[in-house]
């Protein structure tokens, strides 16, 4: 998960110039569990606030692989063609709430949120886990 989060960060520096995170140790870490039906809707949050940055990842069970899902690095969001196997894949107008319709069996796995938060105090970097579980009818 730590290259995962440099990567991030690396790719982030050019739009972030000024942004400083005063202590990079400390990340918070949420972590839910969603039960969702086949063919029905889930929706999955990153926060309550809206950060400035944020990925959407997805992990199938039994694997590492970690691929993109959605992401907004500040010019609008934008959700990633290969997720298409999940489901209709979709973001909130104005959040970071992912919302999956039509839910595929696929999409049983481990969803993370990294966003990035610009505050008084400098960045704050937080990760939600959300493992997902698609049960049939």
């Amino acid at each position: 998960m730590t290259p995962y989060v440099c990567f991030l960060l690396c790719c982030l520096a050019l739009p972030l110039q000024g942004l400083e995170i005063f202590d990079p140790e400390e990340v918070e870490y949420i972590r839910s569990n969603a039960t969702a039906t086949l063919g029905g809707s889930v929706t999955l949050d990153c926060g309550s606030v809206m950060p400035a940055i944020y990925i959407w990842g997805f992990t199938k069970p039994g694997t590492d692989n970690n691929v993109a899902v959605a992401h907004n690095y500040g010019q609008g969001p934008k959700v990633q063609s290969q997720s298409s196997s999940l489901g209709s894949i979709m973001l909130q107008v104005n959040t970071s709430t992912l919302v999956i319709e039509e839910l595929q069996k696929e999409a049983t796995g481990m969803y993370t949120c990294q966003a990035l938060y610009d505050t008084d105090k400098g960045a704050r970097i937080t990760f939600y886990f959300t493992r997902l579980e698609v049960e049939d009818e």
